[in-house]
C-alpha cells in the first residue's frame, strides 16, 4: 500500500558535516522511486540536482505531505514550531545523541524511508504547548513549544520567586531555580533531569516541575492536558528571568509578568517505522536492565 506522501520536504542541521552526504543519498533514493522533493535552504551545504527544488522551512512545509528532519532531537524541535501551522507529518533522522524524537538511523535512513512511503509506518500524535506572555494584562507574546516552557533564572546564583495558579486556582507560592511545564513528550528532557516522571506520549496530561526548589515540600505534579498553567513572577523577585521555550527560544520575564501555558489545540504528528513502541524505545535509549 502507497502512502499518501507524494512530495517529501527534507530539513537538516546545517552545520554538521553527515548531512550533506545523506542529503545526497536521500535525493538519489527518491529520485530513483519519482518522488517529489523540497529542499530547505542551505541544507548541508551541497549541490542539488535542478530537478529538485529548494525552500524556506516555512514554504517548504506549506506544500510537503512529509517532512524528513536529519539532526538531532532540537533540529526536530525547532522544525516542528516553524512548520505548526501547515500540520505536515514528520519523520527524524538521528544525528544526534540519544534521539527520542528522531528515532531513525542513518545507515537505515534510505530503507526506513522507502519503507514509510510504501506505507509501512505509524503515525503519532504528540502534544504541543501553546504560551502566552502577559505584561500589565496584555498579551506580548505568543509562543508554541513540544518538550516544554522553562521558567529559569538569568544569568545569576540566585533564586527567583513566583506564584503558580492551575485553572484559576492558586496552589502556591515557590522561591527556586525555576519552574518546567512539561508535554508527556517532555518528560524526557529537561523535566527528567529536575526529577520529574516519564509520562508515555499517549497521556492527556501536563506536568510542572520545580527546578531546585528551595522547599523540601514542592513535588513534580501531573494534572490534566486540559488545564490552564499561569505562572506570574512575584513583583518582589529579586532576581532577572527568563522562559525559554523547547529551550530554544527565550523570552524576558519581567516581575509581575504571567505565563499562560495551555496544550494547543492541534498536535504535532510524528511519523515512525512500523512497529515503533516508545516502551522498548526507552529501554534502548535509557539502557533499562543493563549490568554496569
Amino acid at each position: 500500500m502507497q502512502s499518501n506522501f507524494g512530495i517529501i520536504g527534507l530539513v537538516g542541521k546545517t552545520s554538521d558535516s553527515r548531512t550533506a552526504p545523506l542529503v545526497a543519498t536521500l535525493l538519489d533514493t527518491l529520485h530513483q522511486r519519482g518522488t517529489g522533493v523540497i529542499l530547505e535552504e542551505g541544507i548541508g551545504g551541497c549541490e542539488h540536482p535542478s530537478a529538485f527544488s529548494v525552500a524556506p522551512l516555512s514554504d517548504l512545509a506549506r506544500s510537503a505531505d512529509l517532512i524528513v528532519v536529519i539532526g538531532g532531537d532540537g533540529t526536530l524541535l525547532a522544525t516542528a514550531r516553524v512548520t505548526a501551522a501547515h500540520d505536515t507529518p514528520i519523520l527524524g533522522i538521528n544525528l544526534g545523541r540519544l534521539g527520542f524524537l528522531v528515532d531513525v538511523s542513518p545507515d537505515r535512513a534510505a530503507a526506513e524511508l522507502c519503507a514509510v512511503l510504501d506505507g509501512a509506518y505509524e503515525l503519532e500524535p504528540r502534544s504541543m504547548l501553546q504560551t502566552t506572555l502577559l505584561r500589565d494584562g496584555a498579551p506580548i507574546h505568543h509562543g508554541l513549544a513540544v518538550n516544554d516552557a522553562v521558567l529559569h533564572v538569568q544569568s545569576v546564583v540566585r533564586i527567583v520567586e513566583f506564584d503558580t495558579f492551575i485553572d484559576g486556582l492558586d496552589v502556591g507560592r515557590l522561591r527556586a531555580d525555576g519552574l518546567i511545564v512539561a508535554t508527556p513528550t517532555g518528560s524526557t528532557a529537561y523535566a527528567l533531569s529536575a526529577g520529574g516522571p516519564i509520562l508515555t506520549p499517549d497521556l492527556d496530561a501536563m506536568m510542572i516541575v520545580p527546578i531546585c526548589p528551595h522547599s523540601l515540600n514542592h513535588r513534580p505534579l501531573v494534572v490534566s492536558g486540559r488545564a490552564v498553567i499561569e505562572v506570574k513572577l512575584s513583583s518582589g523577585s529579586r532576581s532577572p528571568a527568563q522562559v525559554a521555550l523547547d529551550g530554544q527560544e527565550n523570552l524576558e520575564f519581567a516581575p509581575g509578568d504571567v505565563l499562560r501555558v495551555e496544550r494547543r489545540d492541534r498536535a504535532l504528528m510524528l511519523v515512525h517505522p512500523r512497529n515503533h513502541q516508545f516502551l522498548r524505545m526507552l529501554r534502548s535509549k535509557l539502557r533499562w536492565g543493563e549490568h554496569p
